[in-house]
């Protein structure tokens, strides 16, 4: 019986991933079409760029869920470039200061959709924290021989914050961390208010 309601949730999911990836496409195309309005001001062009490439990657997301993995060996990620991209998203969504911290390039043999969803999560959560009128760093370095990629926000510090959809976040974060073969910490942050939120990656 257990296997018959497990097959039948994965249809169910399919089937919601296929809807929502459609739903995704079509809101790209409307998307592309609102940025070849002339008349937009390069702020709202800007932000619409923004939408656009946010909705593009969830559409890439969505569809590698439904499409089964090929095994091959990622490309390395431009991680610098990529954190830059989720920074200038967090901070045209709303006030809080996000930074991406200057340092030397830096690159990953990783999936880059999971990558981008641990980061993202671990943003979101640290915007959440910091609040309106806090500050969240990201940065990127190397580190005994593997590449170290964190999450820093001042807000009350870790646990002070309901739980709720923080606490799925970084569920799903220790989740891909396992899958990437990567270390994941969260601590406080030494010597100052707020958290620190850590990737490993080795080699």
């Amino acid at each position: 019986m257990a296997g018959a309601v497990d097959e039948v949730d994965l249809v169910e999911l399919r089937g919601l991933l296929h809807d929502l990836g459609h739903g995704l496409a079509t809101l790209s195309l409307l998307t592309e079409t609102v940025r070849a309005d002339d008349s937009l001001s390069e702020d709202t062009r800007e932000r619409v760029w923004a939408v656009d490439r946010e909705t593009k990657r969830l559409l890439a997301t969505v569809r590698g869920a439904v499409v089964p993995r090929t095994g091959e060996p990622a490309p390395p990620v431009d991680v610098r470039d990529l954190l830059g991209q989720i920074v200038s998203l967090a901070s045209l969504a709303g006030p809080t200061g996000v930074v991406l911290a200057p340092g030397p390039p830096a690159y990953l043999a990783v999936e880059e959709p999971l990558l981008w969803r641990m980061v993202t999560n671990l943003v979101d959560n640290a915007v959440r924290a910091a609040g309106v009128n806090g500050r969240v760093e990201v940065s990127v370095r190397p580190a005994s021989g593997g590449t170290v990629i964190e999450v820093c926000d001042d807000g009350p510090g870790f646990g002070a914050v309901t739980g709720g959809w923080g606490s799925l976040g970084l569920g799903i974060v220790r989740r891909l961390a396992q899958e990437c073969g990567c270390e994941f910490v969260v601590r406080a942050r030494e010597g100052a208010r707020g958290t620190t939120a850590r990737l490993t990656f080795q080699g």
